[in-house]
């Protein structure tokens, strides 16, 4: 069975933080493991990756989250339509959150006024639950978009729509920030002390295509709603994260596997390093044979790694890649086969200390 293991945060996890875990059974499947993945869009495009899921100019995700939600897309282009509260300060305009308290008669009172807004122009308004919020049109659009967890806290200006037809939208989120800011249900909420919903936001646009289901793993282990609502479209086999790599491997039999853990908090990074650890802990002895390695290969392997360890996720975050913005999200992928930096190639210069 291919792994490929998902560890979002990781990069962006301060190197002493790291070097201070006392994860030994983790850094011995990072240093089996190939480089690390320095993905610049982000935790989005590793899934859309692994489920065979092409970009366009997008990362499509919207189609497939209409499917899953049982909305059939059709040959439509499709966008999420988030709703949002943003924080407008002296200066500049933030992402406060998405607002996901709403009740199904706001949700409708809110959508009501954004369809009879915007009817002349083609845009039509869907919806899948409260909150569950698309926008699908009939001609195809020329836009590359950011999704909300990638924006979430940072000035807007570097992530509105781009693309030929980005003007045209920006002009329309400027008419839903319009129509929302005094809206009813807002007033209602803001008196509540709820977040009120001042803006949508709009990304992962696209039409449903075949996926290439040579390049798409097989099955999917996660505990994240979108992760686990674009496996389910695509196809793939989905379920929660076994409680163990013990777990994983007693599963029905599957060629391929993406594994893909909740986001890494700062706060409590060496407790879930330490939690992850102790979960994996009877893997670490064979990893060879899992990446198709004989015996004595994975033995020597190990003797080696005791001598020179090298975690490339430090490497990372000590290095960065040059060509990635300040604000990228960092996304750790781990696949099982050698180990060195995807960013500048080189080997960390301290080994990490592994039980033998």
């Amino acid at each position: 069975m291919q792994l490929t293991l998902v560890l979002p945060n990781l990069l962006d996890a301060p190197p002493a933080a790291l070097v201070a875990a006392d994860a030994p059974a983790l850094a011995r499947l990072l240093s089996t493991a190939e480089a690390a993945i320095l993905e610049p869009n982000g935790p989005l495009a590793i899934a859309c990756v692994n489920l065979g899921i092409a970009k366009q100019n997008d990362w499509p995700v919207a189609p497939w989250l209409a499917r899953a939600a049982g909305i059939d897309p059709g040959s439509r282009y499709w966008l999420c339509a988030e709703p949002v509260t943003l924080d407008v300060g002296r200066a500049e305009v933030r992402l406060a959150g998405v607002v996901s308290d709403l009740d199904a008669a706001d949700s409708i009172a809110l959508l009501s006024s954004l369809r009879a807004h915007f009817a002349s122009d083609g845009i039509e308004f869907l919806e899948s639950g409260p909150g569950s919020w698309w926008v699908a049109l009939a001609e195809r659009q020329q836009l590359e978009t950011s999704p909300p967890d990638a924006v979430l806290g940072r000035p807007l200006i570097a992530h509105l729509p781009r693309g030929a037809d980005a003007a045209r939208w920006r002009r329309w989120q400027s008419e839903m920030q319009m129509l929302l800011f005094e809206h009813p249900v807002n007033r209602v909420r803001e008196n509540s002390g709820l977040r009120p919903v001042n803006d949508v936001w709009i990304w992962g646009g696209g039409t449903l295509r075949e996926r290439d289901s040579a390049a798409a793993v097989t099955a999917v282990f996660t505990q994240t709603p979108l992760v686990r609502d674009l496996a389910r479209a695509a196809g793939a086999r989905s379920a929660t994260v076994p409680a163990s790599f013990a777990a994983l491997r007693a599963a029905p039999p599957i060629t391929s596997a993406l594994v893909w853990l909740d986001a890494l908090d700062a706060p409590d990074l060496q407790e879930q390093l330490i939690r992850f650890d102790t979960d994996s802990y009877p893997v670490r002895y064979r990893l060879g044979r899992t990446a198709g390695t004989s015996a004595r290969q994975a033995r020597a392997r190990r003797e080696a790694g005791d001598r020179r360890i090298r975690n490339c996720a430090f490497i990372h975050a000590s290095c960065r890649r040059r060509d990635a913005a300040p604000s990228t999200p960092m996304v750790a992928t781990a696949e099982l086969a050698g180990a060195a930096c995807g960013a500048c190639r080189r080997l960390m210069p301290r080994p990490l200390k592994i039980p033998a």
